[in-house]
């Protein structure tokens, strides 16, 4: 699988009820998407960000969907934004699976360079586990970005009070606006 992600910072007059209105009028056309998992509407209000974050099923779907017409509608509303992926390593649905998120806190950091890749994520993956366990999560993953040899720890809570707090070199969190999973008729 691989997760992708690009954050767009909107103008000061594109207020919250039209990032709202964008969402709800957006969301409808990733039904049947192929090879699209989730899809996270997310929204960072103090930045004024918003970021929508995929997992796809291959690599293939997510280039697939970056050269479609549904990409070039993001281009066309607001430029074309850098795009972020990543390599999962982990994913898994904790004890909220099955409410609502709400909430996506993320925490990037570099891997570091003296020490063995796969050791390093053996060890992530041990926290990935631990993590499963933390009332409130609906989902974690471990992700892994070997062009910047970064990794990511995404967490996604039914409630932002349920979050756990992290330690990293880049900290985002985010309000989830709106997702999806299993979105329908995707392969």
């Amino acid at each position: 699988m691989l997760a992708m992600q690009y954050s767009v910072r909107l103008p000061q007059d594109f207020d919250t009820a039209q990032i709202h209105k964008h969402v709800a009028a957006r969301s409808s056309l990733f039904d049947g998407c192929p090879g699209l998992r989730h899809k996270f509407y997310l929204y960072d209000s103090e930045e004024h960000v918003y970021a929508p974050f995929y997992i796809w099923q291959n690599a293939q779907f997510a280039q697939e969907f970056l050269l479609d017409k549904l990409f070039n509608g993001v281009i066309e509303t607001f430029g074309r934004p850098r795009v972020r992926s990543w390599q999962i390593i982990s994913f898994d649905y904790g004890p909220a699976h099955g409410k609502t998120p709400t909430f996506l806190s993320s925490a990037v950091d570099k891997v570091p360079a003296g020490r063995p890749v796969g050791e390093f994520m053996r060890k992530e993956k041990e926290h990935h586990q631990e993590m499963l366990e933390t009332p409130g999560l609906y989902a974690h993953m471990v992700l892994l970005d070997p062009d910047r040899w970064e990794k990511g720890l995404f967490s996604l809570w039914h409630r932002q009070q349920d979050a756990v707090p992290v330690k990293a070199d880049c900290v985002y969190s985010y309000d989830i606006l709106k997702s999806y999973e299993p979105l329908q008729g995707a392969a």
